[in-house]
């Protein structure tokens, strides 16, 4: 079994309101990795925001450790934390894998040194904010709202949802080297799996098939839906010149419809935030089906908006909100 270590940068991960419920998803994360034998959280734990959570956290056995307003920089926690994370890994080699709950790119360097080091790392993140840079590195990544159990106003799971086709995933890819090409980024292979990655964290082309990431390109390169490039010697991925396959999919479809439903709903006001059950039967009324979109909750396909930038979530207690982003 796996010795954990969880080191939690708060600041950049701040839980939502239920502190508790994130906790207690963050320590079974944690614990479904194997045992979890030391935790330290980072933050000024004497701002009013985080003392309830400083006294939640002691009932995990969290070491919290405190770094004061007045004196913290932009690298106070950064360099406190990195120097822990190599205490542990120069002292306690019975300690094998590392949760860290940050997306900071100024931790890169770490995960680098952790990784030449054999050890496993897991990181938990904001993945609207995170380093793609930073999860390019780690062993695996996750967005902290995936660990959080479905609660509140939402459907349940759908009972037998299928498993996307190659042709979804296919627009999935056309629409990340899309948003990659439309950011000014490069769409080389690396970061255009990590960014799919980050946009659909369920996609796994082993799934569909494919021994490696590089089978799948081939595949879609096939099908006409990208186009591979060089330039320079460095491969890298562009959108055909004939019409756009990002509109195309089922999945990029119903995201269109959903920013279509609330711009309907808002009418000639400024953006409003709306009820996920009054949202969910407008487009219930326009044939849009959860299950055919690949997402067993409709909160599912609201954060898949989400990450893409589209819509802006709320959450008041159980009822969760949704608006449309201005353009």
């Amino acid at each position: 079994m796996a010795n954990i270590s969880v080191i939690w940068d708060i600041e950049n991960v701040t839980p939502p309101s239920n502190n508790s419920l994130f906790l207690d998803s963050l320590w079974e994360y944690a614990e479904n990795l194997g045992r979890v034998v030391a935790a330290k959280a980072y933050a000024d734990w004497s701002g009013p925001g985080f003392q309830k959570l400083a006294l939640q956290l002691k009932k995990y056995h969290f070491y919290l450790v405190h770094v004061p307003s007045e004196r913290k920089k932009k690298n106070s926690v950064d360099i406190q934390l990195v120097s822990d994370t190599l205490e542990i890994l120069n002292l306690y080699s019975h300690i094998d894998t590392i949760v860290l709950v940050t997306g900071d790119s100024d931790f890169r360097p770490l995960l680098l040194t952790l990784r030449r080091a054999g050890k496993m790392t897991h990181v938990v993140c904001d993945i609207k904010t995170a380093s793609q840079e930073l999860l390019a590195i780690a062993d695996s990544f996750v967005d902290y709202r995936d660990i959080l159990p479905n609660e509140g106003d939402d459907e349940p799971d759908a009972p037998t949802l299928a498993a996307p086709t190659p042709d979804y995933w296919f627009s999935a890819l056309a629409e990340t080297v899309g948003i990659l090409t439309k950011e000014g980024k490069p769409a080389n292979l690396g970061t255009v799996k990590i960014r799919m990655k980050m946009l659909n964290p369920n996609f796994d082309e082993h799934h569909l098939g494919f021994g490696r990431w590089g089978d799948f390109i081939s595949a879609a390169v096939k099908q006409g839906v990208v186009q591979l490039a060089d330039k320079d010697g460095n491969p890298f991925l562009k959108l055909p010149d004939s019409p756009d396959n990002r509109d195309k999919g089922v999945l990029q479809k119903g995201l269109k419809a959903l920013v279509e439903t609330l711009g309907e709903l808002d009418g000639i006001r400024e953006p409003q935030f709306h009820e996920y059950s009054v949202v969910s039967n407008r487009l219930r009324e326009k044939k849009i089906d959860m299950k055919s979109l690949g997402f067993s909750q409709f909160k599912k396909f609201i954060q898949a908006a989400d990450v893409r930038g589209l819509v802006e979530i709320r959450s008041e207690g159980v009822n969760n909100y949704v608006k449309l982003i201005g353009v």
